[in-house]
């Protein structure tokens, strides 16, 4: 008997969430099935390919051999989709997950370039940080997500998108200054930044990395949204993408602050779950790439 291609994916999915469940759940099956299949796939190789201890669900050593070609196969079954299926405009559901800046700058031309492409999808946005979009590339939950400097996951394969530039900023009313600024002028000031383990927050922290942050004033909150318009009403000062408030910067409501040392490039990358088959993905793709061109979201 030929293996079966749904067995394979349902091991690609168990092995990734070490879970029956939460595969069945990404799958969209019955648990049951899940382990049906499972058991079928072991039969027809004569091996177990997991290993249950403490419990914890383990790969075997034929489990971690197989999962390879798994992730090839289901490559390759995403290529078919996309090539086959090209000229078939409708696509039933895409979750796309994007950062916060992204949102903001470039998420509706992004749902406009998608309904113009795919009439009558159903489209999913996520706004989330860059950590939590790359967890959810993990495990299934988003198709497609524009993340910066993410966490290496063995699942998910990032495609470089651009640079972004990222800068301490201010009210220009309430921090009427431009000179240089000091590290120890910064711990004056209320500083908004985003939750760790996010970039945003890993920047603020880091750049007092030389004992200065004691007295740091630290405000968390979980939008860069909302963190713009606290700064905007003068309340604070954060590390935010420069794109993000140029338009601020223009019209004088806001300042970049001139500091000692540069804050580095982030990289900002376009991710999917290598498992995941959406005929559409290397389409969607070239929706993002054309949208951060046009809106010139990457320096």
């Amino acid at each position: 008997m030929a293996l079966s291609y749904l067995a394979i994916e349902s091991f690609y999915w168990v092995s990734q969430l070490r879970s029956f469940n939460a595969a069945a759940d990404r799958l969209h099956v019955t648990q049951p099935t899940v382990s049906y299949r499972i058991k079928e796939l072991e039969d027809q190789l004569g091996v177990s390919l997991f290993l249950r201890q403490k419990r914890q669900l383990l790969l075997t050593s034929e489990g971690e051999a197989l999962k390879p070609y798994a992730e090839a196969m289901i490559g390759i079954a995403r290529d078919i989709e996309a090539n086959i299926k090209s000229r078939n405009p409708r696509l039933p559901a895409l979750r796309v997950g994007v950062m916060d800046s992204f949102a903001s700058v470039c998420l509706p031309a992004l749902l406009d370039e998608l309904d113009n492409r795919f009439a009558g999808t159903r489209i999913a946005a996520t706004i989330d940080n860059s950590h939590s979009l790359a967890r959810q590339l993990s495990e299934g939950v988003l198709d497609i997500a524009v993340l910066s400097t993410p966490p290496a996951h063995e699942n998910v394969a990032l495609e470089l998108l651009g640079r972004q530039k990222v800068a301490w900023v201010a009210s220009s009313k309430a921090f009427a200054r431009t000179e240089l600024i000091s590290e120890q002028d910064l711990l004056t000031q209320r500083i908004y930044s985003t939750p760790a383990p996010s970039n945003i927050h890993a920047l603020t922290t880091s750049a007092f990395a030389g004992g200065g942050g004691a007295g740091l004033r630290l405000n968390i909150c979980n939008s860069i949204s909302a963190i713009l318009n606290l700064v905007e009403s003068g309340t604070g000062i954060s590390i935010l993408p420069v794109r993000l408030v140029e338009h601020q910067v223009q019209t004088g409501s806001l300042q970049i602050l001139d500091t000692p040392s540069a804050l580095p490039m982030q990289d900002v990358f376009i991710g999917t779950n290598k498992g995941a088959v959406v005929r559409a993905l290397p389409q969607v793709e070239q929706m993002i790439r054309k949208v951060s061109i046009d809106r010139a979201f990457c320096g």
